[in-house]
């Protein structure tokens, strides 16, 4: 059996990088064994390499001064924002993407975005037959508090499921897709109460390449890290509504201790928000995007990983610390239920509202080399139990048993180690 697999994702638009597009990039660059591989949407920090792919334009990000108007926080502002961004979205070229779809006659259709449903609705309606799966980036499945604001990913199928709760919608736009992909165990409970056509797939992080030594001090010569240095490292989105990086700033600027820096590497609508918090303290260094070449350089550069996050599905920026064995702390919030057993359970984690508390597991980790060798082993833990391997492989799975329902008899198997056939009450919910 040969699956053709078309990888859509029109929610880089928003941006050029983050989870999200990387494991667009992935699936499209890793699926082999049986399967060809699209991709349909923007190019991104990680398109290079890419099979078969479809480019829409460059990703970018829309309204970031819209988004930084008080305004903007108010619900009908929110929703008319929302619909402004669904009527961007309407200027695709339709039929030259029902043209390249009907050229690439696909088994099986990825949403990696929730954007991405009208598109799969338009191809089905030019009268092609696929399986669908959804992948839930964006913590559709769940109920998070401020999830949807003007920093937040605007949600383009309604106006908004967080912000006004419709569970009918959510219920019809999972059972839409023939199979969904939940990235955690608080995702896969969440999504359960709305459909039972559930995979369960965590993230997971491939090889690392030790850069030179040429390479980390030119790096670090540029960034005016010195050697001796303590660096906290954050590396992400930068909008504060789920990254929270201005608690990480406030609780940094709290410390005293001159030989510390925090590495901020990243983009986002709330880059002057921490610019104005960071003020003239210059341990602070605003990098910018990374580069995908220095990654490695800036992980390898860095002595502490930090993740304020308000939330997060599965954050690849975490597993890549990890795979740089570099210590942690990570907000509760952000500290899934996936990474509480074994050895992995003993991150140091820290409230996410709770600025002395950042400040302090910060202090403790820059002074004691026994807690920071002791993270250091749960970081290689974690490293070994979420490998890219191990997520390929699950994709696999899913992928060639909806392929083989609806080459054979239009039925998706259900007995699977991956889908799973749940039905909870929705009081439950």
């Amino acid at each position: 059996m040969h699956i053709k697999v078309l990888i859509i994702d029109l929610g880089s638009k928003f941006n050029l990088f983050g989870g999200q597009a990387r494991l667009a990039a992935t699936l499209n660059k890793r699926l082999n064994g049986g399967f060809t591989t699209f991709y349909m949407g923007y190019e991104t920090s990680y398109s290079h390499g890419m099979k078969n792919p479809t480019f829409i334009s460059r990703g970018g990000r829309i309204g970031i001064s819209a988004r930084k108007s008080p305004i903007s926080e108010m619900r009908i502002p929110r929703l008319a924002y929302n619909l402004l961004v669904v009527s961007r979205m309407a200027d695709l070229d339709r039929e030259k993407l029902v043209r390249r779809a009907r050229e690439i006659k696909p088994d099986i259709v990825i949403a990696n975005s929730i954007q991405d449903i009208n598109l799969i609705r338009l191809f089905k309606r030019s009268g092609m037959d696929f399986k669908s799966v959804y992948i839930d980036h964006g913590s559709v499945s769940t109920s998070i508090a401020g999830y949807m604001s003007k920093e937040g990913i605007p949600l383009t199928f309604g106006t908004g499921l967080d912000s006004i709760s419709l569970s009918r919608k959510k219920s019809k736009f999972f059972n839409f897709y023939d199979a969904n992909v939940a990235l955690n165990q608080g995702q896969l409970s969440a999504m359960c109460n709305f459909t039972d056509k559930v995979a369960l797939i965590p993230n997971g992080i491939g090889r690392v390449h030790k850069p030179s030594k040429a390479a980390l001090a030119l790096l670090a010569k540029r960034l005016g890290i010195r050697h001796g240095d303590f660096v906290v490292l954050y590396i992400g989105r930068m909008f504060d509504r789920q990254k929270n990086v201005s608690a990480l700033i406030r609780a940094f600027t709290q410390t005293s201790e001159k030989r510390l820096r925090l590495l901020l590497v990243g983009d986002g609508p709330s880059l002057p928000l921490y610019a104005g918090l960071a003020g003239n303290d210059d341990r602070i260094i605003f990098a910018g995007p990374a580069k995908e070449k220095e990654i490695d350089a800036i992980y390898a550069i860095s002595d502490l990983f930090a993740l304020p996050s308000i939330w997060e599905g599965f954050s690849l920026t975490l597993l890549e610390a990890a795979a740089h064995s570099l210590p942690m702390i990570i907000s509760r919030n952000a500290y899934i239920d996936d990474l509480k057993t074994g050895a992995v359970g003993r991150i140091v984690s820290f409230d996410p509202n709770n600025i002395a508390e950042i400040r302090e597991k910060i202090i403790r980790m820059y002074k004691d080399a026994a807690m920071r060798r002791a993270a250091v082993k749960v970081s290689e833990s974690i490293s070994r139990e979420f490998t890219e391997e191990k997520m390929i492989g699950k994709y696999r799975s899913l992928l060639k048993r909806l392929a083989a329902g609806r080459m054979q008899s239009g039925i998706v198997p259900t007995k699977t180690p991956y889908l799973h056939k749940l039905r909870l009450s929705r009081n439950r919910q």
